[in-house]
Formats: C-alpha cells, structure tokens, sequence
C-alpha cells in the first residue's frame, strides 16, 4: 500500500487558503501586541509589599462568620501582577470574598475588582492608567478596615522609616535656607 497522495486542485486550494489564514492570523497577533502595550503595575506591586510586612490589622469577616482582625500578612497574596486583598474567609462560600488588582491590557488601565459569593462576577470598583490613583483608592479602602486597637503606628518599622527621611529633608531644607541667607549677608557685605 502506497503512502503516496496525489496533490490535486482540491488539496492546493485547501493548504493555499491555510497559508493566507496562518498569514493573517500572526500580522492580528503583531498588530494587537503592537496596539497594546504591558500596562504598569510595579509600583502597586511595591506598595502591597512593602505595607504587607508591616503589624497593621485589618477587619475581616472570619471562617466562623463573626468579625476578626486580621493581619495583612495574611489577608494579601500577589502573583503575576495580580494582588489579592481578602476581607472575608468563610467556610460559607457565599460569605467568602476578596478585592483583586490587576492590569487590563484591552482598556490600557489598573482595575480594582471585588470578587464575592459562590460563583463570583468580579464587581468593578475602580480602574485608572495611573498607578497612584489605584494606590489612593486603595489606601482608603483599608482606612476604613483598620484595627486601630492593634496597629499601632510607633510599632510599624516602615512608619519609622518614613519618620527619619522626613526628619532628613526638613533639616536639608533648613540647611539649604542657612547658606541662601549666609550667602545673601555676604553679597551685601561685599
């Protein structure tokens, strides 16, 4: 038995029409990868870690259904520029829901996403190109979620960090505004 086929006007027509498919199919994959640039998400990204170290203390709604604090360590995951925020874990999959940030590359923007109940739709509930109006939108979101009996801001490394550079600029400041006058006395003198 022969292997052989004979390439009839049928085949060539059928592998002529793939060809200019194929052909078209990588210039749409060119085109939209070209038309869609990879929407910045680093400096969220950053944010959610650095803040995720910390001892600050959200509220949640815990596994048995009643209201707990909960430390962000545990309440924010982050894979593949994608950042989860739980705010409720629950053995009810009806009570269990999370707040998602992640990139849409179709609308070029940074969506903040609530995701909840059995079967979620994710409910849109902020999106911008501009990573600081997420992180905004964000840090008012957790205000309002905060444990203030737990967190205590003297105990947070990062709020003492931040503390020490703001103690830094403002003498570099008073230092720039001494030399401005020493120098000003010294032009009226000469």
């Amino acid at each position: 038995m022969s292997n052989a086929v004979t390439i009839t006007p049928a085949i060539k027509f059928f592998f002529k029409t793939l060809e200019r498919r194929s052909d078209a199919l990588k210039n749409a994959q060119i085109m939209a990868q070209q038309r869609y640039k990879e929407v910045p998400i680093d400096e969220v990204e950053h944010f959610f870690r650095a803040i995720k170290g910390q001892n600050i203390f959200i509220n949640t709604v815990g596994v048995n259904g009643k209201r707990e604090s909960t430390i962000l360590a545990k309440a924010i995951f982050n894979l593949n520029k994608v950042i989860r925020l739980y705010y409720s874990v629950s053995y009810d999959d009806r009570q269990s829901g999370f707040i998602r940030i992640r990139t849409d590359v179709e609308a070029q923007t940074i969506v903040v996403e609530r995701i909840h109940g059995i079967r979620p739709q994710p409910e849109l509930l902020y999106h911008s190109a501009d990573q600081c109006h997420i992180i905004r939108f964000m840090t008012r979101w957790l205000l309002r979620r905060i444990d203030w009996d737990k967190t205590k801001l003297d105990n947070l490394e990062l709020y003492k960090r931040f503390v020490e550079v703001q103690r830094e600029e403002t003498e570099a400041m008073i230092q720039a505004q001494i030399e401005e006058e020493m120098l000003a006395k010294m032009e009226t003198i000469h």
